[in-house]
């Protein structure tokens, strides 16, 4: 795909370090081995959590998400009973095989290669896309665009595209450092695409076609009780066993 005189600009003034053109249109991005990439069996990590913590504070009753890297699942885990519609993206099969067992009926995982172009993702636009570390493992600038060029044409009038600082600094093993990225990078990567970069807390960036819009401000015992439903039945259980508990204490 062509790119833009913006990006070549974006490559001269800011990441001259980083090459322009890979060259290969087959399976672009660094390939690390399964065991780095593949998450489906480990911990979401903190960025992601945090992701999902503010995606969890709208109501999402008709809103539908393309999660980028879909690791463990946990955020279709979280979300899958309060949105319209959930697309996760992945490379790795493991990760696949996790997400079709789990059954979700409003869950659809797809295996993509992010910075491939368009084949193979719906062409429906979304309220949020989310990938907590969108260059990684990118190869070049060329691919940095195609991938932007992707979630921009995917997004929604008023979505968002939903990343997290910690994320955006981390690099894999052995990448040149200027791979990591911060706010002022991110900012420049989506004027090169056409949209604003807002940070909407210390951690999350936001990039949109205007300012987002913000999340309710939930109170903490509807918050609590929420949360509450999604706890497995185990520690629910366990949970309702302590409050009664106390509530007996309480009434001696």
């Amino acid at each position: 795909m062509p790119v833009s005189e913006g990006w070549h600009e974006l490559h001269r003034r800011r990441f001259a370090e980083l090459p322009f053109d890979c060259g290969n249109d087959v399976d672009p991005g660094i390939v690390d081995s399964p065991h780095v990439r593949d998450w489906s069996r480990r911990k979401t990590t903190d960025d992601q959590q945090r992701i999902e913590s503010y995606i969890d504070r709208f109501d999402l009753r008709d809103r539908t998400l393309l999660h980028v890297g879909i690791g463990n699942s946990g955020l279709a885990r979280r979300l899958h009973k309060r949105v319209k519609a959930i697309v996760g993206t992945t490379v790795d099969d493991p990760e696949i095989r996790v997400a079709h067992a789990l059954g979700l009926p409003n869950y659809r995982a797809i295996k993509h290669n992010k910075y491939s172009g368009s084949t193979g993702i719906p062409a429906e636009t979304f309220d949020f896309i989310i990938d907590n570390n969108p260059a990684v493992p990118c190869c070049c600038i060329r691919h940095l665009a195609d991938l932007f060029s992707l979630y921009a044409s995917r997004l929604g009038s008023n979505g968002q595209i939903v990343t997290d600082r910690e994320g955006l600094q981390w690099s894999w093993p052995g990448a040149h450092e200027r791979w990591s990225f911060d706010f002022d990078d991110i900012a420049a990567i989506a004027r090169a695409t056409g949209l604003n970069a807002y940070r909407v807390t210390a951690d999350i960036y936001v990039l949109a076609r205007s300012a987002p819009e913000r999340p309710a401000r939930m109170p903490l015992l509807r918050h609590g009780l929420r949360r509450f439903r999604t706890l497995p039945a185990d520690l629910a259980s366990q949970f309702l066993k302590r409050a009664r508990r106390a509530a007996r204490n309480m009434l001696r």
